[in-house]
């Protein structure tokens, strides 16, 4: 296990021994260049932006592994923008006679604290000034992820998901290729978090619920033991759409849920999307699987994600034009009826008009096979 806390002297070297402060060094005058003959964001600007989410993270794990704040790790929290406090954490009775969950929350804990002093110290190194530490509220969606370790995961799982997402969604906007490629290596570590929770959730049958359109469940509560679409890659969400989960799904808006007071930074990247994300591939899953039944015939809620070019669906039955379902835009959801059997195809086809396309494989967004429970 690595250690838990940074010493002062670490942080100050932190960059320099991952070979970034050279290179960035090198970098400060053209990055400061690109950033004033573009009307976006700035990698500093970005960078910031994932401060405070990585904050949010780090104060997470770190209340819920020792009950206390990342301050008692000598994590540095001060900078611009409005400081606040963090509010709501509480330790979690992890179980002494399973250490699966605890090693994963220890190690995330220490990782999250490590992601923020080399953002902190990427910034200083492009000369910059980190964003201070702003209000948060690890109550937002309330206490009670704190009174289990099976419901510490579910929280866990929210905050990594969109780590992975919000990385994917900014890595376009990152100009310097330097910073691009540890921005990336920090989504893989989030990657990895976030692989390891959704394992552990299946493992302990531990139910989840949808952060928005664009989230895929893993088991009991979904199908997919990984957040990807169609294309076998992750969606993503720019920050708008980021801050949209991040202040409880409020359109619009400026601060809430996590972030009372909002976050630090450049103020355009402090307002959330009007509309939540949508993925760049599809997402075809069912509210579990396998399903229960009786007697060989189940019900189930069959959710979709398509491309925010798919404006109409259609779903489908045993082919590409077999029967019938549902129909509906780009995202949405359909239960069926108690017909449901072992085996059963159901096809998402693009039924975008006014291209009138055809009933054929060709126009299949996605498949998606019924296994029911217990059925050999």
């Amino acid at each position: 296990m690595k250690e838990l806390s940074i010493p002062a002297g670490n942080r100050r070297s932190f960059v320099r021994n991952l070979g970034l402060a050279g290179a960035a060094a090198g970098l400060a005058g053209s990055v400061k260049l690109a950033d004033a003959q573009s009307s976006g964001p700035s990698d500093i600007d970005i960078l910031n932006f994932a401060l405070n989410l990585e904050f949010l993270e780090a104060e997470f794990y770190t209340y819920a592994t020792t009950g206390g704040s990342i301050t008692n790790f000598v994590v540095p929290i001060t900078g611009s923008g409005t400081p606040g406090p963090t509010t709501g954490g509480a330790q979690v009775p992890f179980d002494p006679n399973n250490s699966a969950i605890r090693r994963l929350a220890l190690e995330l804990a220490a990782d999250e604290r490590y992601h923020v002093a080399l953002i902190q110290d990427t910034i200083v190194a492009l000369g910059g000034t980190p964003v201070a530490k702003p209000a948060i509220n690890l109550a937002a969606l309330g206490t009670s992820f704190y009174a289990s370790e099976t419901n510490f995961l579910k929280l866990a799982r929210v905050f990594e998901e969109i780590g992975v997402t919000a990385y994917g969604g900014a890595a376009p906007l990152i100009s310097s290729k330097t910073v691009l490629g540890y921005a990336a290596r920090i989504l893989a570590t989030e990657a990895e978090h976030v692989g390891g929770i959704r394992a552990l959730m299946s493992q302990y049958g531990t139910t989840a619920s949808l952060i928005d359109s664009v989230d895929v469940l893993p088991p009991p509560s979904g199908t997919m033991y990984f957040s990807t679409n169609s294309d076998a890659i992750t969606a993503i969400r720019t920050p708008a759409q980021v801050l949209y989960d991040a202040f409880g799904g409020a359109a619009s808006a400026t601060s809430g849920g996590f972030f009372p007071a909002g976050v630090n930074g450049n103020p355009a990247l402090g307002t959330s999307s009007a509309t939540p994300a949508v993925t760049d591939g599809t997402v075809f899953t069912c509210a579990q699987n396998p399903i229960p039944n009786t007697n060989g015939l189940a019900t189930t809620t069959l959710t979709w994600a398509a491309p925010s070019t798919t404006q109409y669906v259609e779903i489908r039955v045993g082919s590409p034009a077999g029967p019938l379902f549902a129909v509906g835009g780009n995202s949405g959801s359909a239960t069926t009826g108690n017909w449901v059997t072992d085996g059963m195809i159901f096809f998402l086809q693009d039924a975008t008009y006014p291209k009138n396309l055809s009933l054929t494989a060709s126009n299949t967004l996605a498949t998606l096979i019924a296994v029911l429970q217990g059925v050999a």
